[in-house]
């Protein structure tokens, strides 16, 4: 008994899981262009504090660049 219940639950985790290489749900491509996007955004928030001020303009260009940011990721995770 112990042993049919074992396999069935074998057989359903291993039908969840996603191929070799799609762990997380991206492909290659997907997560590189996600790398860069973030790389992108560090940079940024760099730059403005590197100073110790960050203006107004910044604020809002580091707003848009994370919007942007977030909404490469979920189009990527819905698609």
């Amino acid at each position: 008994m112990l042993a049919a219940l074992s396999g069935v639950a074998l057989a359903i985790s291993s039908a969840q899981a996603a191929p070799l290489g799609h762990r997380d749900g991206f492909t290659h491509a997907e997560r590189a262009a996600i790398a860069r996007s973030q790389a992108n955004l560090n940079a940024l928030k760099w730059r403005a504090r590197a100073d110790g001020h960050v203006t107004l303009w910044e604020r809002a260009r580091i707003n848009t660049v994370q919007a942007r940011h977030d909404a490469l990721v979920a189009g990527y995770r819905h698609n």
